[in-house]
């Protein structure tokens, strides 16, 4: 399957809310029968678009369909062939996490229609967009209908995937989908003990993803950086020793500890810029002295 190239961000955000499935099965059919594609079709909701398209794989496109490709609103840039402008979350989440499983590869070009390029010509289908569609896959004898994903961002930074409240960042409407945070992927088991604050110091070093060893560090709770050796140096400012590996990840900042104050009486912690401690000649003298020799390096 062509992958098209990402031009331009998206510009309509994906819907929320419960899908309608009867509503959106009535409006895909009267689209079919528009472009007299509806002869001895039968239309299922798949809840998540990886699945929709294991199906696709295994039973095979409709042969009616690929006449309508020149149909689809797929414009290419000019200048540019194989260039698609990418203005809807539909385009995005499809280019970035789906084009390339091993089961969309060799599957024809119109075998994954976005709902919002066929909106451009279909009163239906504009109407389908508005309920919550996302996609929809013509395979032998049946249309598949793959609703939108709510998709959650990291606030400010809206090209990152994240959300901290324990739901996937990309939710399907059954539930599914994968879990971010500030844009790194992580599976569910290791994702819920990072939003914990209950990975130790050293399970964090031990991650082989160097992506997400960082980000693990800053939902660290203060048990944890006390049980890796933080030491408290002047008032509510601690500093904890980093393990070799994640002293080597530092790509600003570099060294072998990290600052930090505690919330309170809680678990929480706040990190602190190091040059702002080192304007501090006090804390740092202290600092060095209290922690030094550094015990996990």
């Amino acid at each position: 399957m062509s992958t098209p190239t990402p031009v331009l961000r998206p510009e309509n955000p994906a819907p929320t809310g419960a899908f309608d499935d009867d509503t959106a099965i009535a409006l895909v059919a009267d689209f079919c029968a528009e472009h007299d594609v509806h002869h001895r079709t039968g239309y299922s909701v798949v809840p998540d678009l990886d699945r929709a398209l294991a199906i696709a794989s295994v039973i095979g496109p409709d042969r009616r369909w690929p006449r309508m490709a020149r149909w689809s609103g797929n414009s290419d840039i000019e200048g540019a062939p194989g260039t698609v402008l990418l203005r809807d979350e539909r385009d995005v989440l499809y280019n970035q996490f789906v084009a390339g499983m091993p089961h969309a590869d060799w599957l024809p070009p119109n075998t994954v229609v976005s709902a919002v390029r066929w909106a451009r010509f279909s009163a239906p289908m504009r109407r389908a967009v508005q309920v919550g569609l996302g996609w929809i896959l013509p395979i032998a004898g049946e249309v598949l209908l793959v609703p939108m994903p709510t998709v959650r961002r990291e606030p400010g930074r809206a090209q990152l995937l994240h959300c901290a409240t324990g739901r996937p960042a990309i939710e399907w409407s059954d539930g599914t989908g994968p879990y971010y945070l500030h844009g790194v992927g992580f599976e569910e088991a290791l994702y819920r003990a990072v939003l914990t604050g209950d990975l130790p110091v050293r399970a964090i070093a031990r991650l082989r993803d160097s992506d997400q060893r960082p980000i693990a560090l800053r939902y660290l709770s203060f048990d944890n950086a006390a049980d890796a050796g933080a030491v408290k140096i002047e008032g509510d400012l601690y500093r904890m020793p980093l393990p070799p590996r994640l002293a080597r990840d530092r790509r600003t900042s570099p060294g072998r500890c990290l600052y930090f104050r505690r919330l309170g009486d809680s678990r929480s912690i706040q990190w602190v810029d190091p040059g702002t401690v080192d304007e501090d000649p006090i804390a740092l003298t202290r600092a060095e002295s209290q922690v030094m020799p550094l015990r996990c390096l």
